[in-house]
């Protein structure tokens, strides 16, 4: 009976489910040590180094080691850094990228300091591996939470969309991991901007938000692009094949990892961009190419390395021009394609802001919360077992539903680690709310199957499943119909409860109750 068991397909998919969502969540059974950068800040060194594709450090990569010595931890990881720092005036740093779960490739880059130089979270901010890759919100882990408007008497939905837009581009740019920038509606009917982000300080939270972002780029002493005159910015930048104004390439082995892709210019810009290259001569060292180049700056820093400009450039000019670029290898070309499309995209903010609020989360709270989340899920789970063992007198149908339940929650769990969906406190109480949902539904499989009956109906265990299915569906969408609607209520504490608890009942519907119905029809015959 087992064998048959797990040749089904619903048994296969369950399992296959689990294996995936494992690997998804990636709990650390390896016991990786180092340092995992959060955030470089651009206007730092390293920071620098990293938007200029100087080096391939960026978030998410793990610190092995400092001129070979070994760090486990933050705190080894500073100190052997201001260690090196005071006698060396050029620092290895050690590290690795993860490119597929549990494989991790090595790279070791160098990087020239002056002697005596400092190293802090300033510099390049870190954390201690974490246990899982689950992303929690900042009420768990820690963080800074802004509320912002327009500084401005009159502002309308578009001018917010537009401010949001930016605000989530900027700090994709900056390559902040885990934040979420929404457009919230108070019961006033007024509209503001929530802007959360985990592991971010108040100062460093402010600096990113308050701060225009202007953008420009130069030809020699001209000013071609400025983002902080719409006539004279960029208007669209080329993220895909097929744009209309211009190529999109990716880099590649085959093409020597070289990248292009196209930006249509305002009238201004355009027109300034013009003049510019009018006015150059052809290069002495690279034939084809004017002898200056493009030079992208975002906030006074420097972005990349500077763009040569073909000496066709302005045949058949209306607007639209090609950036290339390249690396010497296909990982840092795409590194630096996507930071330039960034950004080109991101440019300066379209009117001041105006903070409402800013709060600060201590991660003390969220490690707490954690630690009775999982003696609260330990206790649901001891009730429940009881409290079916008492209706059913039977330690396999119990012992079954309590595993079925328990690897619903583990799919739920790694489908939001594999979409990136932020784990917070109304999420995890969805979770533990799912259980008693799983757990209703498999009682009513079970009694369904358990039934007795001289009717034709429920003696022919088919149907008697689906009784039970039909049962279990009106239930779904019932439920789902109460819940759908507070997924686009403004408050978050209602979009994530009612999310995570309509996914569990999707997960159980689909995968776990098919799965159970088969293996408790096998051992009710």
């Amino acid at each position: 009976m087992a064998k048959s068991i797990f040749y089904d397909w619903r048994i296969i998919l369950m399992i296959v489910l689990v294996v995936v969502s494992f690997l998804a969540i990636q709990p650390n059974i390896t016991n990786v040590n180092g340092a995992q950068v959060v955030y470089m800040p651009v206007n730092s060194y390293i920071g620098n180094l990293s938007s200029r594709g100087v080096i391939g450090l960026q978030t998410g990569s793990v610190i092995t080691a400092v001129d070979g010595v070994p760090v486990h931890n933050v705190q080894q990881f500073y100190s052997q850094l201001n260690k090196s720092a005071i006698v060396n005036t050029s620092l290895s740093i050690t590290y690795e990228k993860e490119i597929f779960p549990y494989l991790f490739e090595s790279n070791t880059t160098k990087i020239f300091v002056e002697p005596g130089t400092v190293f802090n979270s300033s510099t390049i901010q870190t954390q201690n591996i974490p246990y899982t890759h689950l992303n929690y919100g900042l009420d768990i882990i820690g963080g800074t939470q802004i509320e912002v408007v327009p500084n401005s008497t009159n502002y309308n939905t578009s001018i917010l969309s537009k401010l949001e837009t930016t605000l989530s581009k900027r700090l994709d740019v900056y390559g902040i991991s885990g934040t979420t920038v929404n457009t919230v509606q108070a019961l006033s009917g007024k509209s503001f901007i929530m802007v959360s982000m985990p592991n971010i300080g108040e100062s460093q939270a402010l600096s990113l938000i308050q701060n225009q972002g202007k953008f420009y780029a130069t030809i020699g002493n001209f000013t071609v692009f400025n983002s902080s005159n719409s006539s004279e910015s960029i208007l669209d930048v080329c993220l895909s094949s097929g744009c209309p104004f211009g190529v999109y390439q990716t880099p590649s082995a085959s093409n020597g990892y070289q990248f292009q892709f196209g930006i249509q210019l305002a009238s201004g810009a355009a027109k300034n961009f013009e003049l510019a290259v009018k006015s150059l001569k052809p290069s002495t060292t690279s034939p084809g190419y004017f002898n200056r180049r493009i030079h992208l700056y975002l906030n006074g820093v420097q972005q990349g390395q500077p763009l040569l400009i073909s000496e066709n450039i302005l045949t058949n000019f209306n607007g639209a021009i090609t950036i290339e670029g390249g690396g010497v290898d296909q990982q840092q070309a795409a590194t630096d394609m996507k930071t330039l499309q960034a950004v080109m995209q991101s440019g300066s903010l379209p009117v001041p802001l105006k903070i409402i609020s800013i709060s600060s989360v201590s991660p003390t709270a969220g490690s707490q919360f954690i630690n009775q989340i999982y003696i609260l899920l330990l206790i649901a789970f001891l009730l429940v077992s009881i409290v079916i063992f008492l209706r059913y007198r039977d330690y396999k149908i119990s012992s079954l539903i309590l595993l079925t339940s328990i690897t619903e929650i583990f799919i739920v769990i790694g489908v939001a680690a594999a979409i990136h969906w932020t784990l917070d406190i109304p999420s995890m109480a969805g979770i533990i709310a799912s259980i008693g949902i799983s757990v209703d539904d498999q009682i009513i499989i079970t009694d369904e199957m358990r039934r007795g009956s001289s009717q034709l109906e429920y003696a022919v265990t088919k149907k008697r499943i689906s009784r039970a299915f039909f049962i279990i569906f009106v239930s779904f969408f019932s439920f789902a119909a109460i819940m759908f609607p507070l997924l686009f209520s403004t408050a978050s504490l209602f979009a994530g409860f009612a999310l995570t608890t309509i996914l569990a009942s999707l997960i159980g519907l689909l995968v776990t109750r098919p799965a159970y119905a088969k293996i408790i029809g096998k051992i009710e015959g």
